[in-house]
């Protein structure tokens, strides 16, 4: 289980979220993940999520020819529907809420990934990866604790309520 150590940071990427509002949190020795605006479950545990190298580093790659690198994020979005009940949005993003959007900003390459509560709550624990293959390359979502099941490219997945 992750670390979790309250810092006063400041950020010249989201000057609107005050350095009170992020959590610092060490998912490996090497990546460094900034947490804005963190969020906590019914019991008081914080919500999070990781970010691998690999989707950090493409992350960070793609977001460098974006018009506003440093604002834009990879939203990820879990919405009603697929297969399972439950399905995986990703896209990029520039219209980030700080007081409503929690911020993973891994702090080496700057690559920013932004959730709703609904979906952080449904994607606690997981992983944002990339995978590159021969029939293609994607942001995926891996380790969902919360997925009893899912289908078989990935994209849906089924929860116990």
């Amino acid at each position: 289980m992750a670390l979790f150590a309250r810092r006063l940071l400041l950020t010249r990427h989201l000057p609107s979220i005050s350095s009170s509002s992020i959590r610092h949190f060490h998912y490996s020795p090497h990546h460094p993940l900034q947490i804005h605006n963190p969020q906590s479950d019914s019991s008081g545990n914080p919500l999070t999520i990781s970010i691998t190298p690999a989707a950090s580093t493409r992350l960070s790659q793609i977001l460098r020819n974006e018009p506003s690198p440093t604002t834009s994020a990879l939203r990820v979005l879990v919405e009603s529907g697929g297969c399972h009940g439950f399905q995986y949005t990703m896209s990029l993003t520039d219209k980030i809420d700080p007081e409503e959007d929690t911020i993973f900003e891994e702090e080496t390459t700057g690559a920013k990934v932004v959730m709703d509560l609904p979906s952080l709550e449904l994607l606690n624990g997981s992983k944002v990866d990339y995978e590159s293959a021969l029939i293609g390359s994607q942001f995926k979502i891996v380790d969902n604790p919360a997925a009893t099941s899912s289908c078989g490219c990935g994209t849906s997945f089924d929860v116990k309520f």
